[in-house]
């Protein structure tokens, strides 16, 4: 069953002698299917420009499409190294993915992970990186009371 949830993303970016950190709120979409948790949100840039992003988390990976304003897709997974072609408003950039860390953590009603990753360009390091998402029931979506009352009613 697909039902409303509330995202939020930080993201910390290490470029050297700077550090950037990007947080983003959204409302999304949840389903669990054949042992994956599908994530749907949409996410808008400073200068109000979509992109949508798919997350699928299962246990030892993660992937994350995004569509929009830039696109890709990323394959995080322990011990590999992954390429990607990155498509931004200023082109195409090659990347290599290699993850230093993933943790999910499922609980009852929201999902918490934690991955740490690097990121390279011409075989030279471009950004250390760690990415934290969270996800919650939308309380306003009608899902919690929903389950609250078949659970007195059984």
């Amino acid at each position: 069953m697909k039902h409303n949830i509330q995202v939020s993303v930080l993201g910390v970016q290490n470029a050297g002698d700077e550090s950037e950190a990007i947080l983003t709120k959204a409302t999304g979409t949840y389903h669990f299917e054949n042992g994956v948790h599908k994530i749907n949100y949409c996410e808008l840039d400073e200068n109000g420009t979509a992109t949508d992003n798919l997350l699928l988390l299962s246990g030892s990976e993660m992937r994350l499409s995004k569509s929009g304003s830039v696109a890709g897709q990323f394959l995080f997974v322990l011990g590999c190294k992954t390429v990607i072609d990155y498509l931004t408003p200023f082109g195409k950039i090659d990347f290599e993915v290699e993850t230093e860390s993933y943790h999910l953590d499922v609980k009852e009603n929201n999902l918490n992970v934690q991955l740490k990753y690097r990121l390279y360009a011409d075989s030279q390091l471009f950004s250390e990186n760690t990415l934290t998402i969270q996800t919650y029931e939308d309380k306003n979506d009608g899902f919690g009371f929903i389950n609250k009352a078949r659970r007195n009613h059984l």
